[in-house]
């Protein structure tokens, strides 16, 4: 297509194509193109009429575009140190770095049985001693969320328990049961650990970004400290 002589070329569709709304840029680009060429055009044909009329020229407007102009040279001046310097090697050997500095948590894999009175634990956990199946004990008695399937909580790192509970199951080996009824804000607990291992450290893959965002931080501030440092700033009172 063409305005008043002025070509609209098929990457001008897809930038504005990209920018749809969903669900439009989620549609077949060919079933919404017309509409998208019409947008286009308008704002081709908008952008003369602003020309023509030396808009541009006035003072509040001329300094809206320079502020634009250089917040984009700015961020493909950065877009280009990101690109150059957070190679997918160094980006890898931070993750390595990050890693190793964290060494894993420890993991409990436990069990509870949760009631309402220090007696209903006591009763319960009288029950476990006697011989009966912990699993069946909590899914009989117990009063949390967890009592369909045997009070089973999987594993989970020390922080992530509130404190009287994972004080008590961390003092645990496997196959060990409270010797008494733990309370915290929820009510009595009966805890059985079943296992203990350590935490897998997270895939490179899975903390890509997170690492990304450091690094390019990182990159961001070194730039501007060199630019400072070689640039002269002065300030008015």
């Amino acid at each position: 297509a063409r305005v008043n002589g002025q070509p609209i070329t098929r990457s001008a569709v897809l930038e504005l194509y990209g920018q749809l709304p969903p669900p439009m840029n989620q549609m077949p680009i060919e079933q919404i193109l017309p509409g998208i060429i019409n947008e286009v055009a308008a704002r081709k044909l908008l952008g003369e009429a602003a020309e023509k009329s030396k808009i541009g020229d006035e003072p509040a407007v001329k300094a809206q575009l320079q502020a634009t102009r250089d917040q984009v040279l700015q961020q493909a001046y950065l877009d280009r140190k990101l690109k150059t310097e957070l190679t997918e090697p160094k980006l890898k050997a931070r993750y390595d770095e990050l890693i190793k500095a964290q060494p894993p948590q420890e993991e409990v894999h436990a069990r509870h049985i949760l009631a309402a009175t220090e007696a209903d634990a006591k009763s319960a956990l009288d029950e476990v001693k006697k011989g009966a199946d912990f699993t069946e004990v909590s899914k009989k008695r117990s009063t949390g969320p967890t009592a369909a399937t045997g009070g089973d909580l999987g594993f989970f790192t020390k922080d992530k328990m509130v404190p009287e509970f994972a004080e008590a199951a961390f003092a645990l080996q496997p196959g060990q049961v409270s010797d008494k009824p733990v309370q915290s804000q929820f009510g009595w607990h009966v805890i059985k650990v079943e296992a203990r291992r350590k935490a897998e450290a997270p895939r490179f893959e899975d903390v890509r970004e997170q690492v990304y965002e450091i690094m390019s931080n990182e990159v961001v501030e070194k730039t501007v400290a060199h630019l400072e440092k070689s640039g002269k700033i002065e300030q008015y009172d």
